[in-house]
């Protein structure tokens, strides 16, 4: 039989659940639309955004900093999520059309990725502690990735 502890518990594992859900959601929404201040405010202080290609960036105000891809729609899929009081991990999916920056102009680009995330709540809402973005490939679009897996930067 199920206490009212228990209903509360499974309760607050699915909102903490939900929550962290909506912060990976607006993570890909503010870096698609290169709002610059919100996606680091997405980030606890002495966040960590490492990015494989993109670098390793420490700190909420060097987040701040980056650049972002001149296009991109990033779709976060398949998230494993594992929450324990008020720390969380969780791994995603990203499917990325985007474009490269090119002397030529904006390659469009095929990007696909996983994420690796640990999560913080600070003062009842859920911050990114540490993202790491394992490239799985970064193709021009045109050639797919069978032909270029990764592309060159």
């Amino acid at each position: 039989m199920m206490t009212q502890d228990d209903l509360a518990a499974r309760m607050q594992n699915i909102e903490d659940f939900n929550a962290i859900t909506r912060l990976k959601h607006l993570y890909c929404y503010y870096a698609d639309r290169h709002d610059s201040d919100n996606w680091a405010n997405l980030f606890t202080e002495d966040g960590v955004f490492d990015g494989g290609v993109f670098g390793r960036h420490e700190g909420r105000e060097t987040i701040r900093a980056l650049t972002h891809l001149p296009f991109a729609v990033h779709y976060a899929t398949n998230q494993i999520i594992d929450v324990n009081g008020d720390c969380a991990t969780g791994k995603w999916l990203l499917l990325e059309p985007c474009s490269f920056p090119d002397e030529n102009g904006d390659k469009p680009t095929w990007g696909m990725a996983a994420y690796e995330d640990e999560y913080v709540r600070e003062d009842g809402e859920w911050k990114i502690k540490y993202t790491k973005l394992i490239p799985l490939t970064y193709t021009p679009y045109d050639l797919g990735w069978e032909k270029q897996r990764m592309i060159e930067r």
